[in-house]
């Protein structure tokens, strides 16, 4: 049986399908980088210590280097005609900045859809600190920026980030789980209009909202969240 083809324009964002073998290797390797960061941080360890590892890192990286890369242009182009492969899917989706898994820059965020909610969660280290203790507040802010866009996978077409506004309501701490939650509010020809949440534990740590400009004619829901267009109690009382 031939493998299972993807289409760009039909992959939910952030989410990717079942590895493969080179994608879990992949993950884990970067797993093992993000922690080796992670210990950099405030390294109390003397020059020779460092030195040693500074000669084993670049050895590394020599060794890296004798490998190419996978061209992007050429995964792309596959998926956007619906040609892609599964590990075209995975090369996609595991490289996202916050969200891969793949990548060592990503905690990694992890994004769901949950009825007419998206859904995130992520635990921030040394790596996103800002004030002392606490989540940079430009790390929250591009979290935000991917959770909202998620808000795309409720209609067709897709888009970029028009605005973003972001109000911070108290510190959010790191080394502890961080939830996030995002909806549409209104869906307005090319602009979907969206708002969003972060909590750590029962307290809001930030609000936000946000417009998304679609860049392939205007956004319209698609038939499951068909409601999500209907005014809320509050609007029909006041038009």
């Amino acid at each position: 049986m031939a493998d299972e083809m993807y289409n760009y324009f039909d992959m939910l964002i952030a989410e990717s399908p079942e590895p493969t073998a080179v994608s879990e290797r992949r993950r884990e390797l970067a797993s093992e980088l993000k922690a080796i960061s992670e210990q950099l941080i405030r390294l109390d360890a003397d020059e020779a210590a460092l030195a040693e590892y500074t000669e084993q890192a670049r050895a590394l990286r020599e060794r890296l280097e004798g490998h190419g890369h996978r061209s992007m242009r050429d995964i792309l182009g596959r998926l956007i005609v619906g040609k892609g492969s599964r590990q075209d899917a995975l090369d996609m989706a595991d490289f996202e900045i916050l969200t891969g898994q793949a990548t060592p820059l990503s905690p990694p965020l992890e994004l769901w859809l949950d009825g007419d909610t998206v859904r995130g969660r992520a635990t921030f280290g040394r790596l996103f600190m800002g004030p002392p203790g606490k989540v940079h507040g430009g790390v929250l802010s591009l979290a935000l920026d991917m959770l909202m866009a998620k808000c795309q996978d409720f209609v067709t077409g897709l888009g970029m980030t028009g605005t973003l506004n972001i109000r911070y309501m108290a510190p959010t701490p790191l080394n502890t789980e961080i939830r996030f939650e995002s909806r549409v509010t209104k869906v307005e020809g090319r602009k979907l209009l969206t708002e969003a949440k972060v909590f750590a534990g029962d307290t809001q740590t930030v609000s936000a909202t946000g417009v998304w400009i679609s860049s392939q004619g205007n956004y319209q829901l698609r038939d499951a969240y068909a409601h999500l267009a209907e005014p809320a109690d509050n609007d029909r009382e006041t038009a």
